[in-house]
C-alpha cells in the first residue's frame, strides 16, 4: 500500500492504510500498548493488540523518535474516548504490521519540556525543532513567507534574487562581516538594498526574501546577526506614504491568511492574530517623542531614534488610544538615516522615511529614496563614504530612475512578536549570534 498521510485519514475510516513517521510517545497499559505517530501533517494515537502477534511484540520496544511505517486500520473511537485537543482525536488506528525505518538513541531530555535553557534548546536544535511548538512556529513562519509572496504578486511585483556577497557595504553604515573573495575582500550583504534599487530600473516592482548579515557584538533577545528580511521596493511613488499604504494592506492580507490556515498554532502559543485596522496610527518622531514625555514622563524630546523602552511605551499607547497592536513611526533625522533616503521637502533635515512598531519593537523600516544622480553622489560625500565604491549603483540612476521607495521586514522578529516568543533567537531556525554558530563558541 501507498503512505498516506495522518491528515487524510478521516477519509479512510474502517479501511487498511499505511502511514509512517516519528515515535512520539509510547503508553504501555497491561496487554495494550498506545502509540503516538506524528508525520509532516499531525499527530494520531495507534493501538497494539495482543490479537496481532509480532505488531504487538515489537510495539513493546519503540522508543520516543524511533521512525516506523505502520499498516493499521482506522477505526472510530468510542464517543467517551475521543480527544478533543487533537484534530485526529475521534479516531485511531488499529496496527496490523510494523516496519522499524530507524532506530533512535534514547532522547537527552523531554523535548517538549516548558522550561528549558535557552542554551540548551539551541545546543540541540536538530531534536529540539521536533518539538510540537518549534514546529508550529515555522509552519506560521512559513505562511508569512507564502502570504508575503503571493500579495505582491497580485500587485504587480516580481520576486528577484541578490547576491550574498557584495564589493562594499550596502548602507555605508552597518557593520559588514569581511570575507576573502579569491585576491580581493568582499563583505557579506548587511542588506539587499542597493540591488533591488537597481531592480527599479529594470522590472518597476520587486520583492526578495533573503538572508542579510550584521557584524554587530550583541548577544540579545531583539538581534540576530543573519536574519531573513522581506524587502520590496517600487517605482512611481508620490512619497513615503505610498509605501505606508501598500504595507498596511499587505500585512491586512497576511493577518487573514494565518486567520484562515494557522489558527491552531496560535492557539498553542495562547497567541491572537492581530487585527490591522482601517488605518494604522500614523505619528512623527517628534509627536511621538512629545507623547512619550506627557504619558510617560521620558525626557528623550529631540533625541535622533527612540530607545527600546520607547517602542514598547509607544505600542502600549497605539493599543490604548488607537486599539492598534502597529504604529508607524515618520520623518528620522537625516543624520540617522543612510545616504539615499529623501529628506522632505517641506521638512528641512528629516526624511521621508519610517519605522514600523508591533508590539513593543520595530520590525520594519522603509521609505522614499532619492532618485537624482547628483543628489545621490552629494550625499554619498556628505556620509564619508567614496562614490567609487558605489559606482555600480548609481549606475542605475545615472540613466534614469523614477520616484521610488521600500521597505524590509524582519521575518523572525515579526515571527517572534506575533506568537509572543521572548527571544528572537527561537524564531530563527539556526540563529546566529555574537556567541553562537549552531553551537556556543565558546565550547
Amino acid at each position: 500500500m501507498q503512505r498516506i498521510t495522518i491528515d487524510t485519514l478521516h477519509d479512510h475510516i474502517g479501511e487498511e492504510v499505511t502511514i509512517a513517521g516519528w515515535v512520539d510517545v509510547r503508553r504501555d497499559h497491561g496487554k495494550l500498548i498506545f502509540i503516538d505517530l506524528r508525520d509532516r501533517s499531525g499527530i494520531v494515537q495507534m493501538v497494539a493488540l495482543p490479537n496481532h502477534a509480532p505488531a504487538h511484540a515489537l510495539s513493546g520496544t519503540v522508543r520516543s523518535e524511533w521512525v516506523l511505517e505502520v499498516n493499521g486500520i482506522v477505526n472510530k473511537r468510542p464517543e467517551k474516548m475521543v480527544n478533543s485537543d487533537l484534530p485526529t482525536g475521534d479516531i485511531e488506528i488499529e496496527i496490523t504490521s510494523i516496519t522499524v525505518l530507524s532506530e533512535a538513541a534514547e532522547i537527552p531530555f523531554e523535548k517538549d519540556v516548558a522550561d528549558i535553557n535557552i542554551d540548551t534548546y539551541l545546543d540541540n536544535l536538530p531534536f529540539t525543532l521536533r518539538r510540537e511548538k518549534s514546529r508550529a512556529m515555522l509552519r506560521v513562519q512559513a505562511r508569512l513567507i507564502q502570504a508575503f509572496r503571493s500579495f505582491l504578486v497580485g500587485e504587480g511585483f516580481a520576486e528577484i534574487q541578490v547576491p550574498k556577497l557584495t564589493g562594499a557595504d550596502a548602507e555605508g553604515g552597518a557593520a559588514a562581516f569581511e570575507v576573502q573573495y579569491f585576491d580581493h575582500k568582499a563583505y557579506l550583504a548587511t542588506s539587499p538594498q542597493l540591488y533591488k534599487q537597481i531592480m527599479v530600473g529594470v522590472l518597476e516592482r520587486v520583492f526578495t526574501t533573503t538572508s542579510i548579515y550584521r557584524a554587530e557584538k550583541h548577544s540579545t533577545a531583539r538581534h540576530l546577526n543573519e536574519y531573513t528580511s522581506m524587502d520590496l521596493e517600487y517605482g512611481f511613488i508620490k512619497d513615503h506614504t505610498d509605501i505606508m499604504d501598500i504595507e498596511e494592506r499587505m500585512l491586512r492580507f497576511m493577518m487573514d491568511d494565518l486567520r484562515a490556515h494557522s489558527s491552531r498554532e496560535f492557539e498553542m502559543f495562547a497567541s491572537e492574530i492581530p487585527v490591522i485596522p482601517e488605518k494604522i496610527p500614523r505619528l512623527k518622531l517628534r509627536e511621538a517623542q512629545e507623547i512619550l514625555g506627557a504619558e510617560y514622563g521620558q525626557k528623550c524630546a529631540g533625541e535622533p531614534d527612540l530607545e527600546p523602552q520607547h517602542e514598547r511605551m509607544l505600542c502600549e499607547y497605539a493599543k490604548k488610544k488607537y486599539d492598534s497592536d502597529f504604529i508607524f513611526v515618520t520623518h528620522y533625522p537625516v543624520s540617522k538615516r543612510p545616504f539615499y533616503t529623501y529628506e522632505d521637502e517641506e521638512d528641512a533635515g528629516y526624511t521621508k522615511s519610517f519605522d514600523m512598531l508591533f508590539r513593543g519593537i520595530e520590525i520594519t523600516t522603509g521609505g522614499q529614496r532619492i532618485n537624482n544622480y547628483e543628489k545621490l553622489v552629494e550625499n554619498i560625500k556628505k556620509w564619508k563614504l567614496n562614490p567609487e565604491h558605489f559606482a555600480y549603483y548609481l549606475q542605475a540612476f545615472k540613466y534614469g530612475m523614477p520616484p521610488e521607495g521600500g521597505l524590509a521586514i524582519g521575518l523572525e522578529r515579526l515571527t517572534a512578536r506575533l506568537l509572543g516568543i521572548e527571544n528572537v533567537k527561537e524564531a530563527a531556525l539556526f540563529p546566529r549570534d555574537l556567541n553562537r554558530i549552531d553551537t556556543l563558541l565558546s565550547k
